[in-house]
Formats: C-alpha cells, structure tokens, sequence
C-alpha cells in the first residue's frame, strides 16, 4: 500500500486515482505523519461492504441460537412454540370472535 502525504496527493490526484481505480492498489494519506484516510477502489469497498454485510448476519443468528438456548435452558429443555403457529393460531382466534360478534355464530 503506498503511503502519501496531502501534499503529494494534491499534487498527483489523478495518478493515485487511476492507481487506485485500476489496479486495485489502496493509497495511504497522511498529515504529518499521521494516516488521517485511505484511498479504496469502488470494487474494493463493494466486496468490503459485503463481507460486513455477511459478518452482521452471521452474528446476528449466532445471538439467536444463543437466546434460543438460554430459553429452552430455562424452560426445562422444552423449547418456545414456533412463533409462526403462534401468529395463526391468533389469527384464527380473531376471526371466530369477529365471526361471533358479526354473525351471532
């Protein structure tokens, strides 16, 4: 990875951008010393974006394997009713008493 001051890349802006655009390189600016950004192709940032993407997703059904069994620890080993068939079954429910109410059935 190069490694340019802001000086320098003001100077030979669209050489590091061809660079960067191109040939995949990442540029490294820096003021005074000190790496204040870097310079990314769109392809690069793309593929970053996606792994990120991919890495929230796998956390995120990690922590719900592990609620999932942090209930069924506490429920005896008897794990929550799909909450699916909970839905209908409501649903279900709220029909027959609108059916009730409507039509006296």
């Amino acid at each position: 990875m190069e490694t340019v001051s802001v000086a320098e890349a003001r100077k030979s802006l669209a050489d590091l951008m061809a660079k960067v655009a191109y040939s995949g390189e990442r540029v490294t600016v820096e003021r005074n010393g000190k790496p204040m950004m870097v310079w990314i192709g769109v392809e690069e940032l793309d593929r970053l974006e996606t792994e990120v993407t991919k890495a929230k997703d796998a956390l995120a059904f990690a922590l719900a394997d592990t609620a999932r069994a942090m209930i069924r620890a506490e429920r005896g080993g008897v794990p929550l009713p799909d909450s699916a068939d909970l839905i209908n079954e409501l649903r279900e429910e709220r029909d027959r008493e609108i059916g009730e109410a409507v039509f006296g059935c």
